[in-house]
């Protein structure tokens, strides 16, 4: 009680709320309101999982209530996990499971494998998020500490493991305790997840360290697949399996993934793309909008790349991601 008590002066004393506001939040009551909503997720993958190179086999982060059974998180904590498990706000500990993964925006929902009466938080608008605005950035009181923030530019981010969103939230300044953490507006709303470290979140090349937030509106054309059906039924992209890079002003492969489409056409690492299908390729947004244009997974793409001095091409079959991890185990 303490430790909320201390949060709740420091949010206050650090922000101009008006607390003549009538729907805001205003008081202490508020925010245990809120924190009943937030909670503490451990998640621990096989040594064979897919992602276990990059992100290793045991995972720490938040999530965020939804609904009565729902917890929404970021998807890269739970992903291929053999086991989860959730701190709730009472203190209990109970089994988790995964109920639905989302590459293309990188949510995850799970749920407690106990039956358990959880209390959501009210799904907001992304959309509206003004520049001049008080957020909250709320991790798990056992995660980290929450603090204020203000959303300082909604730019594209493109990510090496064709990933791609047009306009996530980057806001300033940064919380260390960002993975799965809810970002809440003074209403007491969900205006998105957090996903990522970034060091230049109020512009490209600024030194201005901050968070990306995967946008809650990203989760709502496709909340009722995830639930029903883990993952989502339309405008599923293509994956190749593949790592690539930019930075030089070219895209160049990093990584192949072992067993993944990209390997087994005999793409290497160090392979430049040049075109895909004919169409040039300049850079990595460029390169996944081309592919993901030509199909959903099972399309066909014709692949020139350069190594070393000779022009090259392969013939690349796209598959689905989710079938390419691996399954999780549960109780």
């Amino acid at each position: 009680m303490k430790k909320i008590i201390f949060i709740i002066v420091f949010l206050f004393s650090s922000s101009s709320i008006l607390l003549s506001a009538p729907k805001k939040i205003t008081t202490e009551g508020d925010f245990k309101e809120i924190y009943n909503s937030i909670v503490k997720i451990h998640a621990v993958m096989p040594a064979d999982a897919r992602t276990a190179k990059s992100l290793g086999t045991e995972r720490l982060g938040s999530g965020v209530v939804i609904d009565d059974s729902h917890i929404l998180t970021i998807g890269y904590l739970v992903i291929e996990a053999e086991s989860i498990v959730i701190d709730l706000p009472d203190g209990k500990q109970v089994p988790a499971e995964l109920v639905g993964y989302d590459h293309s925006t990188g949510f995850g929902i799970i749920k407690p494998v106990l039956s358990k009466k959880l209390k959501g938080l009210k799904i907001g608008n992304s959309d509206e998020v003004k520049q001049d605005e008080n957020l909250y950035i709320l991790p798990s009181l056992n995660m980290g500490m929450p603090s204020l923030t203000k959303m300082v530019s909604r730019r594209p981010f493109v990510g090496w493991w064709e990933y791609f969103l047009d306009k996530p939230i980057y806001t300033y300044p940064m919380n260390e305790s960002f993975a799965g953490t809810a970002l809440i507006n003074e209403y007491g709303e969900i205006l998105g997840i957090g996903s990522l470290y970034v060091a230049d979140a109020i512009f490209p090349g600024t030194i201005s360290p901050g968070n990306l937030f995967v946008p809650i509106n990203e989760l709502k054309p496709i909340l009722n697949d995830l639930i029903k059906k883990g993952k989502r039924t339309k405008n599923v992209k293509p994956y190749m399996g593949l790592t690539s890079d930019d930075s030089a002003g070219l895209v160049r492969i990093r990584r192949v993934n072992e067993g993944g489409p990209a390997a087994k056409a005999g793409i290497l690492a160090n392979d430049i793309i040049l075109s895909v299908n004919n169409q040039p390729i300049s850079n990595m947004e460029d390169f996944y909008k081309t592919v993901w244009s030509l199909g959903g997974p099972g399309s066909n793409l014709n692949i020139e790349v350069q190594r070393s001095d000779q022009k090259m091409k392969f013939q690349l079959t796209t598959i689905d991601r989710n079938n390419y991890f691996v399954k999780p185990k549960y109780y």
